[in-house]
Protein backbone atom coordinates (compact mmCIF):
# COMPACT_ATOMS: atom_id res chain seq x y z
CA UNK A 1 0.00 0.00 0.00
CA UNK A 2 2.68 2.57 0.81
CA UNK A 3 4.47 1.65 -2.43
CA UNK A 4 1.30 2.23 -4.41
CA UNK A 5 0.76 5.62 -2.75
CA UNK A 6 4.32 6.64 -3.51
CA UNK A 7 3.87 5.74 -7.18
CA UNK A 8 0.65 7.76 -7.39
CA UNK A 9 2.30 10.78 -5.77
CA UNK A 10 5.28 10.47 -8.10
CA UNK A 11 3.07 10.16 -11.17
CA UNK A 12 0.97 13.14 -10.11
CA UNK A 13 4.09 15.24 -9.52
CA UNK A 14 5.44 14.29 -12.95
CA UNK A 15 2.11 15.17 -14.54
CA UNK A 16 2.11 18.58 -12.82
CA UNK A 17 5.66 19.25 -14.01
CA UNK A 18 4.75 18.32 -17.60
CA UNK A 19 1.59 20.50 -17.44
CA UNK A 20 3.52 23.47 -16.09
CA UNK A 21 6.15 23.06 -18.82
CA UNK A 22 3.47 23.00 -21.53
CA UNK A 23 1.82 26.13 -20.13
CA UNK A 24 5.15 28.00 -20.16
CA UNK A 25 5.81 27.00 -23.75
CA UNK A 26 2.32 28.09 -24.85
CA UNK A 27 2.69 31.46 -23.09
CA UNK A 28 6.09 32.18 -24.68
CA UNK A 29 4.68 31.34 -28.14
CA UNK A 30 1.79 33.76 -27.64
CA UNK A 31 4.24 36.54 -26.73
CA UNK A 32 6.24 36.04 -29.92
CA UNK A 33 3.05 36.26 -31.99
CA UNK A 34 1.87 39.55 -30.40
CA UNK A 35 5.13 41.57 -30.52
CA UNK A 36 5.30 42.50 -34.27
CA UNK A 37 2.13 44.62 -34.57
CA UNK A 38 2.96 47.45 -37.01
CA UNK A 39 0.50 46.00 -39.53
CA UNK A 40 -2.56 48.27 -39.29
CA UNK A 41 -2.43 50.48 -36.19
CA UNK A 42 -4.74 53.01 -37.79
CA UNK A 43 -7.54 50.42 -38.02
CA UNK A 44 -7.26 49.74 -34.29
CA UNK A 45 -7.77 53.44 -33.59
CA UNK A 46 -10.64 53.62 -36.06
CA UNK A 47 -12.42 50.69 -34.40
CA UNK A 48 -12.22 52.30 -30.97
CA UNK A 49 -15.35 54.12 -29.84
CA UNK A 50 -16.14 56.68 -27.19
CA UNK A 51 -14.41 59.92 -26.18
CA UNK A 52 -11.21 58.05 -25.27
CA UNK A 53 -10.69 57.17 -28.91
CA UNK A 54 -10.74 60.84 -29.90
CA UNK A 55 -7.89 61.56 -27.51
CA UNK A 56 -5.62 58.84 -28.90
CA UNK A 57 -3.90 60.00 -32.13
CA UNK A 58 -2.81 57.42 -34.70
CA UNK A 59 0.88 56.57 -34.77
CA UNK A 60 3.13 58.75 -36.90
CA UNK A 61 4.21 55.95 -39.15
CA UNK A 62 0.59 55.12 -40.01
CA UNK A 63 0.36 58.23 -42.23
CA UNK A 64 3.62 57.35 -43.92
CA UNK A 65 2.66 53.75 -44.58
CA UNK A 66 3.53 52.54 -48.11
CA UNK A 67 -0.01 51.23 -48.43
CA UNK A 68 -1.42 54.77 -48.27
CA UNK A 69 -2.85 55.81 -51.67
CA UNK A 70 -1.81 59.46 -51.16
CA UNK A 71 1.88 58.60 -51.27
CA UNK A 72 1.81 55.88 -53.88
CA UNK A 73 -0.49 57.54 -56.45
CA UNK A 74 1.93 59.05 -58.98
CA UNK A 75 -0.97 60.54 -60.99
CA UNK A 76 -1.97 62.96 -58.19
CA UNK A 77 -1.44 66.65 -59.20
CA UNK A 78 1.68 68.31 -57.82
CA UNK A 79 1.53 71.34 -55.58
CA UNK A 80 1.46 74.66 -57.51
CA UNK A 81 4.81 76.42 -57.84
CA UNK A 82 4.99 79.81 -56.14
CA UNK A 83 5.77 82.40 -58.83
CA UNK A 84 6.35 86.05 -57.95
CA UNK A 85 4.90 88.62 -60.35
CA UNK A 86 7.65 90.92 -61.73
CA UNK A 87 7.40 94.58 -60.81
CA UNK A 88 7.52 96.54 -64.09
CA UNK A 89 7.92 100.28 -64.59
CA UNK A 90 6.33 101.32 -67.91
CA UNK A 91 7.26 104.31 -70.07
CA UNK A 92 5.13 105.51 -73.02
CA UNK A 93 6.44 107.67 -75.87
CA UNK A 94 3.68 109.05 -78.11
CA UNK A 95 3.99 111.31 -81.15
CA UNK A 96 1.14 113.17 -82.87
CA UNK A 97 1.04 115.30 -86.02
CA UNK A 98 -1.55 118.09 -86.00
CA UNK A 99 -2.30 121.37 -87.77
CA UNK A 100 -0.31 124.19 -86.21
CA UNK A 101 -3.27 126.07 -84.68
CA UNK A 102 -4.70 122.83 -83.20
CA UNK A 103 -1.60 121.88 -81.18
CA UNK A 104 -2.52 124.08 -78.21
CA UNK A 105 -6.11 122.76 -78.14
CA UNK A 106 -4.96 119.14 -78.26
CA UNK A 107 -2.42 119.75 -75.51
CA UNK A 108 -5.05 121.37 -73.31
CA UNK A 109 -7.45 118.48 -74.00
CA UNK A 110 -4.80 115.99 -72.88
CA UNK A 111 -4.14 118.02 -69.74
CA UNK A 112 -7.88 118.07 -69.03
CA UNK A 113 -7.98 114.26 -69.28
CA UNK A 114 -5.20 114.10 -66.70
CA UNK A 115 -6.94 116.52 -64.35
CA UNK A 116 -10.14 114.48 -64.64
CA UNK A 117 -8.36 111.46 -63.17
CA UNK A 118 -7.19 113.42 -60.13
CA UNK A 119 -3.75 114.11 -58.71
CA UNK A 120 -3.56 110.65 -57.11
CA UNK A 121 -3.84 108.89 -60.50
CA UNK A 122 -2.37 111.46 -62.90
CA UNK A 123 0.35 114.05 -62.31
CA UNK A 124 1.76 116.77 -64.55
CA UNK A 125 5.56 116.61 -64.77
CA UNK A 126 6.36 119.14 -67.51
CA UNK A 127 4.64 121.05 -70.31
CA UNK A 128 6.13 123.09 -73.16
CA UNK A 129 4.40 125.01 -75.91
CA UNK A 130 5.50 128.15 -77.71
CA UNK A 131 4.82 130.07 -80.89
CA UNK A 132 7.19 132.27 -82.86
CA UNK A 133 6.66 134.82 -85.56
CA UNK A 134 8.11 132.47 -88.14
CA UNK A 135 6.02 129.30 -87.68
CA UNK A 136 4.35 127.03 -85.18
CA UNK A 137 6.87 125.31 -82.92
CA UNK A 138 6.83 121.77 -81.57
CA UNK A 139 5.26 121.09 -78.18
CA UNK A 140 5.50 118.32 -75.63
CA UNK A 141 3.77 117.13 -72.50
CA UNK A 142 5.04 114.76 -69.79
CA UNK A 143 2.66 113.02 -67.38
CA UNK A 144 2.58 110.24 -64.80
CA UNK A 145 -0.52 108.06 -65.03
CA UNK A 146 -1.66 105.15 -62.87
CA UNK A 147 -0.46 101.92 -64.47
CA UNK A 148 -3.84 100.20 -64.22
CA UNK A 149 -5.47 102.81 -66.52
CA UNK A 150 -2.47 103.54 -68.75
CA UNK A 151 -3.78 101.69 -71.81
CA UNK A 152 -7.24 103.27 -71.68
CA UNK A 153 -5.66 106.68 -71.08
CA UNK A 154 -3.50 106.22 -74.21
CA UNK A 155 -6.64 105.47 -76.23
CA UNK A 156 -8.29 108.64 -74.88
CA UNK A 157 -5.26 110.68 -75.94
CA UNK A 158 -5.47 109.33 -79.48
CA UNK A 159 -9.21 110.07 -79.67
CA UNK A 160 -8.63 113.65 -78.52
CA UNK A 161 -5.97 114.14 -81.23
CA UNK A 162 -8.29 112.70 -83.90
CA UNK A 163 -10.99 115.13 -82.78
CA UNK A 164 -8.52 118.01 -83.24
CA UNK A 165 -7.74 116.85 -86.79
CA UNK A 166 -4.45 115.08 -86.13
CA UNK A 167 -3.10 111.56 -86.28
CA UNK A 168 -0.55 109.47 -84.35
CA UNK A 169 2.91 109.16 -85.87
CA UNK A 170 4.85 107.32 -83.15
CA UNK A 171 4.01 104.90 -80.35
CA UNK A 172 6.64 103.30 -78.14
CA UNK A 173 6.11 101.34 -74.91
CA UNK A 174 9.05 100.15 -72.80
CA UNK A 175 9.08 98.28 -69.49
CA UNK A 176 11.84 98.02 -66.90
CA UNK A 177 11.87 95.19 -64.36
CA UNK A 178 12.64 96.70 -60.94
CA UNK A 179 11.89 93.57 -58.89
CA UNK A 180 15.54 93.01 -57.96
CA UNK A 181 15.99 96.64 -56.93
CA UNK A 182 12.89 96.42 -54.73
CA UNK A 183 14.05 93.22 -53.02
CA UNK A 184 17.58 94.54 -52.47
CA UNK A 185 16.32 97.83 -51.08
CA UNK A 186 13.90 96.13 -48.70
CA UNK A 187 16.68 93.83 -47.45
CA UNK A 188 18.97 96.81 -46.95
CA UNK A 189 16.28 98.61 -44.97
CA UNK A 190 15.80 95.61 -42.68
CA UNK A 191 19.54 95.34 -42.03
CA UNK A 192 19.86 99.04 -41.27
CA UNK A 193 16.86 98.93 -38.92
CA UNK A 194 18.44 96.08 -36.96
CA UNK A 195 21.76 97.93 -36.81
CA UNK A 196 20.14 101.16 -35.63
CA UNK A 197 18.15 99.28 -32.97
CA UNK A 198 21.26 97.57 -31.61
CA UNK A 199 23.33 100.74 -31.49
CA UNK A 200 20.47 102.67 -29.92
CA UNK A 201 20.09 99.99 -27.26
CA UNK A 202 23.83 100.21 -26.54
CA UNK A 203 23.59 103.96 -26.08
CA UNK A 204 20.48 103.65 -23.93
CA UNK A 205 22.11 101.14 -21.56
CA UNK A 206 25.47 102.99 -21.66
CA UNK A 207 27.44 99.80 -22.17
CA UNK A 208 31.12 100.14 -23.02
CA UNK A 209 33.70 102.88 -22.78
CA UNK A 210 33.22 106.55 -23.66
CA UNK A 211 35.10 106.22 -26.94
CA UNK A 212 32.90 103.27 -27.89
CA UNK A 213 29.77 105.25 -27.09
CA UNK A 214 30.96 108.20 -29.21
CA UNK A 215 31.71 105.85 -32.09
CA UNK A 216 28.30 104.23 -31.60
CA UNK A 217 26.61 107.65 -31.87
CA UNK A 218 28.42 108.32 -35.15
CA UNK A 219 27.48 104.87 -36.41
CA UNK A 220 23.84 105.46 -35.46
CA UNK A 221 23.81 108.76 -37.37
CA UNK A 222 25.40 107.17 -40.45
CA UNK A 223 23.12 104.11 -40.36
CA UNK A 224 20.04 106.32 -39.89
CA UNK A 225 21.06 108.42 -42.89
CA UNK A 226 21.51 105.32 -45.04
CA UNK A 227 18.16 104.02 -43.77
CA UNK A 228 16.38 107.24 -44.79
CA UNK A 229 18.03 107.15 -48.22
CA UNK A 230 17.01 103.52 -48.75
CA UNK A 231 13.42 104.29 -47.74
CA UNK A 232 13.34 107.21 -50.16
CA UNK A 233 14.67 105.03 -52.99
CA UNK A 234 12.09 102.35 -52.13
CA UNK A 235 9.27 104.93 -52.35
CA UNK A 236 10.61 106.10 -55.70
CA UNK A 237 10.72 102.54 -57.07
CA UNK A 238 7.18 101.85 -55.91
CA UNK A 239 6.03 105.11 -57.48
CA UNK A 240 7.62 104.12 -60.80
CA UNK A 241 5.70 100.83 -60.69
CA UNK A 242 2.41 102.43 -59.66
CA UNK A 243 2.62 105.38 -62.10
CA UNK A 244 3.59 104.97 -65.76
CA UNK A 245 5.51 107.75 -67.49
CA UNK A 246 3.91 109.39 -70.54
CA UNK A 247 5.92 111.65 -72.88
CA UNK A 248 3.80 113.19 -75.66
CA UNK A 249 5.29 115.09 -78.62
CA UNK A 250 3.23 117.35 -80.89
CA UNK A 251 4.50 118.15 -84.42
CA UNK A 252 2.80 120.81 -86.59
CA UNK A 253 1.55 119.66 -89.98
CA UNK A 254 -1.52 119.61 -92.20
CA UNK A 255 -4.60 118.05 -90.70
CA UNK A 256 -5.06 114.73 -92.47
CA UNK A 257 -8.43 113.08 -92.46
CA UNK A 258 -8.48 109.29 -92.10
CA UNK A 259 -8.53 107.70 -95.53
CA UNK A 260 -8.33 104.09 -96.74
CA UNK A 261 -5.45 105.13 -99.01
CA UNK A 262 -2.24 105.29 -97.00
CA UNK A 263 -0.51 107.65 -99.50
CA UNK A 264 -2.93 110.54 -99.03
CA UNK A 265 -1.38 111.68 -95.79
CA UNK A 266 2.13 111.48 -97.23
CA UNK A 267 1.20 113.53 -100.34
CA UNK A 268 -0.47 116.20 -98.24
CA UNK A 269 2.54 116.35 -95.95
CA UNK A 270 4.88 116.64 -98.96
CA UNK A 271 2.83 119.49 -100.51
CA UNK A 272 2.69 121.32 -97.21
CA UNK A 273 6.41 120.79 -96.62
CA UNK A 274 7.22 122.15 -100.09
CA UNK A 275 4.99 125.20 -99.55
CA UNK A 276 6.57 125.80 -96.18
CA UNK A 277 10.04 125.59 -97.70
CA UNK A 278 9.12 128.15 -100.40
CA UNK A 279 7.69 130.48 -97.78
CA UNK A 280 10.78 130.03 -95.63
CA UNK A 281 13.10 130.87 -98.54
CA UNK A 282 11.05 133.95 -99.44
CA UNK A 283 10.99 135.04 -95.83
CA UNK A 284 14.76 134.64 -95.53
CA UNK A 285 15.35 136.60 -98.75
CA UNK A 286 13.10 139.38 -97.48
CA UNK A 287 14.98 139.46 -94.16
CA UNK A 288 18.29 139.60 -96.06
CA UNK A 289 17.01 142.43 -98.26
CA UNK A 290 15.85 144.42 -95.24
CA UNK A 291 19.18 143.82 -93.55
CA UNK A 292 21.29 144.86 -96.60
CA UNK A 293 19.21 147.85 -97.77
CA UNK A 294 20.73 150.44 -95.36
CA UNK A 295 24.25 149.31 -96.16
CA UNK A 296 23.51 149.37 -99.88
CA UNK A 297 22.23 152.95 -99.58
CA UNK A 298 25.34 153.96 -97.63
CA UNK A 299 27.56 152.30 -100.22
CA UNK A 300 25.69 153.98 -103.08
CA UNK A 301 25.98 157.38 -101.43
CA UNK A 302 29.72 156.84 -100.85
CA UNK A 303 30.20 155.78 -104.44
CA UNK A 304 28.39 158.85 -105.77
CA UNK A 305 30.35 161.14 -103.49
CA UNK A 306 33.71 159.59 -104.54
CA UNK A 307 32.76 159.78 -108.20
CA UNK A 308 31.78 163.42 -107.90
CA UNK A 309 35.01 164.21 -106.05
CA UNK A 310 37.16 162.56 -108.73
CA UNK A 311 35.30 164.41 -111.49
CA UNK A 312 35.88 167.72 -109.71
CA UNK A 313 39.59 167.07 -109.31
CA UNK A 314 39.85 166.04 -112.95
CA UNK A 315 38.12 169.28 -114.04
CA UNK A 316 40.44 171.39 -111.90
CA UNK A 317 43.51 169.62 -113.26
CA UNK A 318 42.30 170.14 -116.82
CA UNK A 319 41.76 173.86 -116.28
CA UNK A 320 45.21 174.24 -114.75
Amino acid sequence: MPRRLIMMISGGSAALVVLATCLLLIQSGNRREIVPTPANPASIVAEASGPAALRVPPPAYAAASPASPQTTDITSPAAPIQVSVPQLAYAYLLGYRLPGPAIADAQQAHLALCQRLGTARCQLVSMRHGNSDEAYANANLELRVASDVAQSFRAELTRAVATAGGRPTETSITAEDVSKDLVDTEARIRQREILVARLTDMLRNRQGRVSELVEAERSVAGAQEELDQAKGWLRQLRTRVALSQFRINYVPAVAVEPSPRAQTGRLSDAVMASAGMVLAIGRNLLILLIFLTPWALIGLAGTLFARRWFRRRSRIAAEA
